[in-house]
């Protein structure tokens, strides 16, 4: 005798109000959420334009097992500024049976659209998984709105979901999530070919499929038994295209139309359910090679860690491992990652200028908007870092920070140490940045700054979190 489902909707006690769960029998399985969210998070996934957005989170995929899927989204958002993120009206269907269907209904506050999304939840013995399918109904009030001059194609995003239990970014810390085996994506795109890549936060930058095959699927693996699958359906797969985000792998799902198609009520249909592990190992085999991943014209750029000597490499075009972090980015000319020369290995950060500018070697993943550790009022950073330079003029070589808030452009000022001009042996230059934070920031940023020409190498960063 198989598995036997009876779901239902249950509310449990809250602080102010009661959340929502869906339950199989006595277990909760996933949480139907409706409340305001935060900074860091605000910014980061609704882009400061939906506050109270509703969300299915924490979706589990077995009975008895853990959450796989970490949020899906009930709303559209139509183009960054017409956001469906009004509730109007929730409706639970089949309550104590093996089929539960949710109605979310919301609107714009402009009242351009309304959208009618509906939760179907069942559990196919055959896959021995939940299937939690989505179809996805939106009315356009004024479409004019969206047909303008020179609109043919015009791209709505259905949905923004994004996973649990993949690598984080930055530092590890007690507590951070874990990659529990999963190592890359891979998609089934309209072509035939089958589609990957490596979790790595700078992989993110390889062509995404834009469309899918009919049934087509989005995978994460590979981790025996718990690879969770989005499956695009009937016409949705050949007009949806996907996006990876690098902040923690959530995947934008993106549908065209053309503009007559306005004019009609719209439908995507797309489901989350778990992949067989026979199906994710033909997909491995299946699998294009990864693509050369390059940023600034580099393959590999060092890791950042708060005390490095710059000497571990992050390839970006394979998996992270456990943790993923956000490797230093260069900006500019003449930054190279030097390999035969440091002050205490053969290693450092090095700036080459012949023309008078700036080029700069960032990391701007340093704070709780990174999934680290949370900052409390007090939190700040102290930075020092081995410097020497030849033959340098202009403003000098520096280190710099500053408290910077993401999605926006940076709007507080680089507080920089002494900077250093001419030739110089290795020289330990201090930054010091102290809180409380401004209002609204999530990171600092750290800045290794070459103003002028001349030739400057970084080496031996030590990052001190003060009182978190």
């Amino acid at each position: 005798m198989g598995h036997q489902s009876r779901f239902d909707v249950i509310t449990r006690g809250g602080v102010t109000a009661g959340q929502e769960w869906i339950c199989d029998g006595d277990e909760p399985i996933a949480q139907l959420e409706h409340v305001v969210v935060e900074q860091p998070e605000q910014n980061l996934r609704y882009f400061d334009r939906n506050l109270k957005p509703v969300v299915l989170r924490n979706l589990k995929l077995v009975p008895g097992g853990r959450p796989l899927v970490a949020g899906v989204q009930m709303f559209w958002n139509l183009d960054g500024h017409i956001v469906t993120s009004d509730l109007l009206d929730i409706i639970v269907e089949g309550r104590g049976t093996e089929r539960l269907t949710i109605t979310v209904i919301t609107g714009d506050p402009g009242g351009v659209a309304l959208s009618r999304r509906v939760l179907t939840l069942r559990w196919d013995e055959g896959d021995a998984s939940y299937v939690y399918d989505f179809t996805c109904h939106l009315e356009l009030c004024a479409p004019e709105t969206f047909d303008r001059p020179g609109s043919e194609n015009i791209h709505f995003e259905i949905s923004d979901p994004w996973y649990c239990d993949v690598p984080a970014p930055t530092v590890a810390f007690d507590g951070g999530w874990s990659a529990h085996g999963f190592t890359r994506l891979l998609a089934e795109p309209a072509d035939g070919s089958v589609w990957q890549m490596p979790l790595n936060h700078l992989a993110t930058s390889i062509p995404a499929p834009k469309s899918f095959r009919h049934e087509g699927m989005l995978v994460l693996a590979d981790s025996p038994g718990n690879n969770p699958a989005f499956e695009f359906v009937g016409e949705t797969a050949t007009r949806t295209g996907i996006g990876v985000c690098n902040w923690g792998y959530d995947v934008h799902f993106s549908a065209s139309y053309e503009r007559q198609e306005l004019y009609a009520p719209i439908c995507e249909t797309f489901r989350v359910r778990r992949c067989p592990d026979d199906r994710v190992a033909e997909l491995l085999l299946q699998a294009q090679p990864v693509p050369t991943v390059e940023y600034a014209g580099h393959r590999e750029l060092p890791r950042y860690e708060r005390q490095s000597s710059f000497d571990k490499p992050l390839r970006l075009d394979e998996p992270a491992g456990a943790l993923d972090p956000w490797p230093w980015v260069p900006a500019g000319e003449g930054a190279r990652w030097c390999r035969d020369l440091g002050r205490s290995d053969d290693n450092s950060l090095q700036i080459q200028r012949q023309t008078t500018g700036v080029t700069e070697w960032r990391m701007d993943r340093e704070g709780e908007g990174a999934w680290t550790q949370r900052w409390r009022t007090t939190t700040g950073f102290n930075v020092h870092v081995w410097v020497r330079t030849d033959s340098v003029s202009g403003r000098g070589a520096s280190l710099a920070l500053r408290w910077i808030l993401y999605n926006q452009p940076e709007r507080h000022p680089l507080l920089c140490a002494a900077s250093l001009q001419g030739t110089t042996d290795w020289t330990r230059l201090t930054a010091q940045i102290l809180g409380p934070a401004p209002a609204d920031v999530s990171a600092v940023e750290i800045v290794l700054r070459l103003d002028g020409i001349g030739t400057v190498w970084f080496d031996d960063i030590d990052v001190e979190v003060l009182a978190s």
